[in-house]
């Protein structure tokens, strides 16, 4: 659905916009056209320039992982719990099927994380 934001295609999806909006701005930024159809899991993208989406969403899936060790930390002051609850995610073999592939789900879990570290972080200064 990123492509269709390239191409100023209007369409109508259940979800809302910014996910699909930042993987559009990720294939634009990377010299993606938008004119792969991905219709089914599994097309080969053959000549088409998919690095940088996918990148992008292994990059906010990465991202997860410190930010999870500081709300870990800033909630327990431990170094122990931190370090187990960020090789968690690094092993979690679902984060890294979610994360390597050109989805919603890892932007979703980075907000997701992003707004969890900033509740911790807006509580720690009261």
């Amino acid at each position: 659905m990123g492509s269709w934001y390239i191409n100023h295609t209007f369409f109508f999806d259940v979800h809302p916009p910014l996910g699909k909006m930042l993987i559009g701005l990720a294939g634009h930024l990377s010299g993606y056209n938008g004119t792969f159809a991905f219709n089914k899991p599994g097309d080969k993208y053959l000549d088409q320039p998919y690095v940088g989406m996918r990148l992008f969403c292994v990059t906010l899936g990465a991202l997860i992982v410190p930010m999870s060790f500081v709300i870990v930390w800033k909630l327990s002051k431990s170094i122990t719990s931190s370090t187990l609850a960020s090789l968690l995610l690094i092993f979690d073999v679902g984060m890294i099927t979610l994360s390597q592939y050109i989805l919603l789900d890892p932007i979703l879990m980075f907000f997701i994380t992003a707004s969890a570290l900033g509740s911790v972080m807006f509580g720690s200064y009261g």
